[in-house]
């Protein structure tokens, strides 16, 4: 039997009355609902201090709870999503702090941006520097995504969509593209 594949879901937003958990919600019981193995990185849950040394900086004995907690998750992990809103044009603070610590544990992976707004640009704009710090880590970002503009209006707090045909189609599109890229870069890496 194949091994499923394993996808973790980095989201970024730490503030009060966050939507965007929505979205997150809704790709994690999508992919489970695939059959694969999906993880809530979420800095809410994981709080990490602001960077003062990478993860493989710390002496063994002393790595902080959270930041072991979200290395081993990382680490175990064939491909990322990652899933921002947009503050002042870039993302958010919790999401930078949180790719920093790491570097190896992306490595040959690939990544997918997933942007989302209240207004109708669906986060567009920080998709360029998301996709450049995750080719510097290693984790090339496919060119498909889910990107949701006003979404109080198209997801509830369950995560799940007003309009279903067009998130399953969204979702689709992107989805199946991660997954010829991770399967085919697992496979080159064995």
């Amino acid at each position: 039997m194949k091994k499923k594949l394993k996808f973790a879901i980095i989201y970024g937003s730490t503030r009060r009355k966050r939507l965007g958990i929505r979205l997150v919600k809704y790709l994690h019981t999508q992919i489970k609902k695939r059959g694969y193995n999906s993880y809530i990185i979420d800095p809410l849950e994981n709080k990490l201090p602001l960077l003062d040394k990478r993860f493989d900086d710390f002496p063994k004995k002393n790595i902080p709870t959270a930041v072991k907690n979200v290395q081993k998750l990382l680490n175990k992990s064939d491909a990322f999503i990652l899933v921002s809103a947009e503050y002042n044009h870039m993302p958010p603070p919790a999401l930078i702090n949180l790719l920093n610590y790491y570097y190896i544990e992306f490595n040959r992976k690939p990544s997918c941006i997933c942007t989302y707004s209240v207004g109708d640009f669906a986060g567009v704009r920080v998709q360029g520097p998301l996709r450049s710090l995750m080719t510097q880590l290693g984790s090339p970002a496919i060119k498909y995504g889910f990107f949701q503009p006003k979404l109080l209006n198209k997801f509830n707090e369950n995560g799940d969509p007003i309009n279903k045909k067009d998130a399953i189609e969204r979702f689709n599109l992107f989805f199946n593209e991660l997954l010829w890229y991770t399967s085919s870069l697992k496979k080159a890496k064995n």
